[in-house]
């Protein structure tokens, strides 16, 4: 009894003291808390701000993304054929015209290159737009009205881009600007300023576009051969006094031919032949018959490209020509692909009388205008009454029939003619394939992405 009352008696006198020892361990427990919620805090900052910037830099990339798309899709329409108001490819030829038609007016005379305006009112400019509606691009192509198109109801971002052609100091040559931005909004879609915007996301590209022509070196004669003519007998008529009234010119001799120019002008005055000179430099006569590929020189003299080149250029249709025919599909690929050029790689069989293009008529768009023809093969024109307005190129000197080309014809080698065709030389048909047809392609070196 007596040690449990001293046993009780010590912890009543030390019970305060006791009960004082947590509170210490209280206050250390406090501060580690403190100190992780500071840890925590900083790095909830942290995500934060990584969040807000890959946010930024996503927008920032889909901006650019959609801005160059925008480059690419101009460059790649000014390459087309006819289209509708929805930019696709146009079933009815009627009323329809080609991207290049709509937005941009070559001069027939300098080959110089502006921008259209809308027609009801001249002060504004003409400027396709695209939306992404998250499975493809809608677009809309208007030809005198402003663009319509409405933002998709789907949820999350929408990338637009805006298409604005401005001219350029240089012949043959337009500045296209588009701005991309993330979301379609007038506001961003249609400020083409230099001045930063404080939006979700906007970016801007430059560049220029040359139009690379489909002949770089127009014919001077009604008939181009690079070697005889013989057969025929073939007409060849120039009557343009403007252009010196050359009904051939010749590599060799050309007794198959019956020439015919201006009024007053004795025949044999408009023929050149003989005339070495026509070959590229370096190149003869001996040189092409014992290196057949030597004849791409002559080809590229002509055009500017190889012929591997020439046929794969943007603005190139390739048209297969059935031993039966294919002077209606023919006809039908020109008229719905204006300014661009055809390569047809084996015989150009021409079996029903009709026209293939026609003469340039700026002020009449729905005109198939003047046709620039690549044939590998023979010429063999089936039946009379069938007339090829542009100018054909032919890497094989066997023609048949009695067709008519109106424009100018360039023959590789020797033209053997079994048949009377005839090529009359027309001024208009051969600026047409030189200064407005071919292939947009953009300028190394003017490509801007730092607005």
């Amino acid at each position: 009894m007596p040690a449990l009352t001293r046993r009780i008696s010590a912890i009543q006198q030390g019970g305060p003291r006791y009960f004082q020892r947590g509170a210490a361990t209280l206050v250390i427990v406090l501060m580690l808390f403190f100190v992780i919620a500071l840890v925590s805090a900083y790095t909830s900052r942290n995500l934060i701000f990584e969040q807000r910037t890959s946010v930024n830099q996503y927008r920032s990339s889909m901006a650019f993304e959609t801005a160059e798309a925008g480059i690419e899709w101009a460059t790649a329409m000014l390459n087309g054929g006819r289209i509708g108001g929805n930019c696709t490819e146009a079933a009815a030829l009627a009323g329809s015209t080609s991207f290049r038609q709509r937005y941009l007016g070559i001069d027939a005379s300098s080959g110089a290159i502006t921008p259209r305006k809308q027609v009801t009112n001249a002060a504004k400019e003409l400027k396709p737009t695209c939306v992404w509606d998250g499975a493809a691009w809608a677009c809309t192509c208007p030809d005198d009205a402003d663009p319509a198109l409405v933002e998709p109801l789907a949820a999350g971002l929408h990338p637009a881009f805006r298409v604005r052609f401005t001219p350029s100091t240089r012949e043959g040559v337009i500045r296209v600007q588009v701005n991309g931005c993330v979301r379609m909004t007038e506001e961003c879609l249609d400020d083409f300023s230099d001045v930063p915007r404080e939006s979700e996301g906007r970016a801007q590209h430059t560049t220029l576009l040359a139009l690379k022509p489909g002949v770089t070196t127009p014919p001077a004669a009604a008939l181009t051969v690079y070697g005889k003519v013989e057969g025929g007998p073939v007409v060849a008529r120039n009557t343009d006094i403007a252009s010196g009234g050359i009904t051939v010119h010749a590599v060799g001799i050309v007794p198959g031919v019956t020439p015919q120019g201006a009024p007053g002008t004795p025949p044999e005055r408009t023929v050149v032949a003989s005339d070495l000179t026509l070959l590229p430099s370096g190149l003869s006569l001996a040189d092409l018959v014992a290196v057949p590929s030597n004849w791409d020189r002559v080809f590229g003299a002509v055009f500017g490209l190889l012929p591997g080149t020439y046929r794969e250029q943007p603005a190139a249709r390739v048209l297969v020509c059935p031993n039966g025919g294919c002077r209606a599909a023919l006809s039908a690929l020109v008229a719905a692909n204006p300014h661009r050029v055809i390569w047809i790689p084996g015989d150009l069989v021409l079996e029903s009388a009709g026209d293939v293009g026609s003469l340039p008529d700026p002020a009449t768009p729905a005109a198939a205008g003047a046709a620039t023809l690549i044939v590998e093969g023979r010429v063999r024109f089936l039946t009379p009454g069938v007339n090829i307005f542009g100018v054909v190129y032919a890497r094989n000197g066997n023609w048949e029939g009695s067709g008519t080309i109106t424009g100018a014809a360039i023959v590789e080698g020797d033209l053997t003619a079994a048949g009377a065709p005839t090529v009359l030389y027309n001024q208009s048909v051969i600026d047409a394939t030189r200064l407005s047809s071919g292939s947009f392609v953009p300028m190394q070196g003017d490509w801007k992405d730092f607005r």
